[in-house]
């Protein structure tokens, strides 16, 4: 997202918060989103996500699953996300917007790359932080993003088949481990930047015994209703998480029964994936990609990667 950004944020702000924007810093630009952190006039500091009109997931879409995570939080406090502030349509353009409190500037990725936290203990928070979230209902009347039958649906039609027809296998056991009674509301990129570390970044005791997180959660377009194999599994792919001791150091710290054989074959697919639209497709990360492919999918006998 470019076109007329600037001009969203302010009127965003002015007619969704109440106050115009002082101060304006760009975060993140994608495809169909934008990031901004913004100190408005009033001194309150807010965060400013844009969304692009052809997008299926828009700004109402994520302020009803924020109040969702909310509300099971006001029962169990076990997962924080921001509050939000206001949301719709940016007066005279195409763009929607949600504009929540700021909940920190560092995210999980800035405290491992400034040696603030190990990666280990990074992990071990994402994991946390899914087993909490899949304990919460999906809310109803929010559209989620597609499931894992129209994703591969879209992915035939995307991927090259002489790397898509190696997927086969993993489908397989994907198709034999689906069971309704295993499904779970998905966060479906649960990474390290989409973590915000709170003040404290010590956890603290909660219901149960249960460890309370004080970091908050963010970035819900992929939210989905799946099997937790697949959520962990685009954790250890995004994250780069893939050799065999960072899997089995994850499916612990979830802290739940985990069918091994099935995450793998998600953890397959989700390389796949990311490699055909990120990297493939759109030209990103291309190296990056290049190696959770080649750790995903080996290559074949005499033959060299995509």
């Amino acid at each position: 997202m470019t076109s007329g950004t600037v001009l969203a944020v302010e009127r965003a702000c002015t007619e969704l918060a109440g106050s115009a924007p002082a101060e304006t810093v760009r975060v993140r630009n994608g495809p169909k989103t934008a990031v901004y952190r913004v100190r408005l006039a009033d001194g309150c500091p807010v965060m400013v996500k844009l969304f692009a009109a052809d997008t299926t997931h828009g700004a109402a879409d994520e302020a009803r699953l924020l109040a969702a995570v909310a509300a099971a939080g006001r029962v169990r406090v076990r997962v924080r996300v921001p509050t939000v502030i206001g949301y719709g349509p940016v007066p005279g353009l195409t763009v929607s917007a949600l504009v929540t409190t700021d909940a920190g500037t560092s995210t999980l990725g800035d405290a491992v790359r400034a040696g603030q936290m190990p990666r280990p203990a990074a992990l071990l928070r994402l994991a946390l932080l899914m087993a909490a979230f899949h304990s919460v209902k999906a809310p109803a009347g929010v559209p989620l993003a597609p499931g894992i039958g129209q994703q591969v649906s879209a992915l035939a039609a995307h991927c090259p088949k002489q790397v898509f027809v190696r997927l086969a296998p993993a489908l397989e056991v994907i198709a034999a481990g689906a069971r309704l009674e295993r499904l779970v509301w998905c966060h479906g990129d649960l990474h390290l930047e989409n973590v915000i570390c709170g003040d404290d970044r010590r956890p603290t005791a909660g219901e149960h015994g249960r460890p309370r997180l004080p970091d908050y959660l963010v970035g819900f377009e992929a939210a989905t209703v799946e099997v937790p194999e697949y959520d962990l599994a685009q954790t250890l792919v995004t994250c780069d998480a893939l050799e065999p001791s960072d899997r089995l150091f994850v499916a612990a710290a979830y802290g739940r029964p985990v069918d091994t054989r099935l995450l793998d074959a998600y953890v397959t697919f989700q390389a796949v994936r990311g490699w055909t639209y990120a990297a493939h497709r759109e030209g990103r990360d291309r190296d990056a990609w290049a190696a959770r492919l080649h750790l995903a999918l080996p290559p074949q006998p005499g033959r060299t990667d995509p």
